[in-house]
């Protein structure tokens, strides 16, 4: 129960990633805020805390809009006295070749992802200032850390993220508030289940861990970050991601390794 006590506010935390931190951190002691663009969503994640014995609040919130999310923190300190944590997860993603990416597509990505955060960020952050404590946890993306393939928009947005983590660690830590980012991998979300069985199985061949990633993996990176135990990390980015970034090239030859049968080898360059 590390979290007792605490109040945490998640943005799009309707589903996925976002809801299995929501819970992750009720099931640790926190009341949690639940922020989502999908009110039915919102309120559903809200019923399950509090059917864990939490308290919970749910707002309709398009992290995109200054003023609404002025208007979430302040309701979320309204309805549940304070902000410890926040988790910025709220996100976007839409594959187009890098010459197809319309304006409006690229400036959605950025709105939500990066100004997103920094609005939430802010807000939040301006609460915590008062009590001296606060826990900010941004979730990023492998994509910020390497080459998307046709997905220049998300990449770029989840990079700013990544950048806007390590400024707001060195402003905030007068203040008593670390800010750190999780980088996930390939997560079996119901995103990513659209994708056909035999693409899924595959996918998870180009892993040093040969699978996906659970939602739940990055909920307990989220509850560490997020915990009084973090106190002294500040400013990182946690990959998650089973291996995929640290292997880089050399997983092409682990892959034909292990379409081929043979096992582990050694490959040099």
């Amino acid at each position: 129960m590390k979290l007792q006590e605490h109040v945490a506010l998640v943005t799009g935390a309707g589903q996925g990633i976002g809801r299995a931190i929501a819970l992750r951190f009720a099931r640790e002691g926190a009341a949690v805020a639940i922020a989502d663009i999908d009110a039915g969503n919102a309120r559903r994640t809200a019923d399950e805390i509090r059917g864990l014995g939490r308290r919970s609040f749910a707002r309709t919130t398009d992290v995109a809009d200054y003023d609404e999310v002025q208007a979430l923190v302040a309701e979320t300190v309204e309805a549940l006295g304070k902000v410890d944590i926040l988790v910025n997860n709220a996100g976007i993603g839409e594959a187009r070749p890098f010459l197809e990416i319309t304006k409006e597509s690229w400036q959605r990505h950025i709105d939500v992802h990066l100004s997103g955060s920094f609005y939430c960020a802010q807000a939040a952050a301006r609460d915590m200032a008062g009590r001296g404590y606060g826990r900010i946890v941004n979730i990023a993306s492998v994509a910020a850390l390497m080459g998307p393939i046709n997905l220049a928009a998300y990449g770029a947005a989840k990079a700013g993220i990544t950048g806007l983590t390590r400024a707001a660690a060195l402003d905030l830590g007068d203040h008593g508030i670390t800010v750190n980012a999780i980088a996930p991998g390939p997560i079996e979300t119901d995103l990513l289940r659209t994708w056909p069985a035999d693409a899924l199985r595959e996918r998870a061949q180009h892993m040093p861990i040969a699978r996906l990633g659970g939602v739940e993996e990055i909920a307990r990176a989220a509850s560490f970050l997020a915990s009084p135990d973090a106190g002294f990390i500040t400013g990182t980015v946690l990959v998650v991601d089973g291996g995929g970034l640290a292997a880089g090239s050399y997983m092409v030859e682990k892959y034909r390794q292990r379409k081929q049968g043979t096992g582990t080898g050694s490959a040099a360059s």
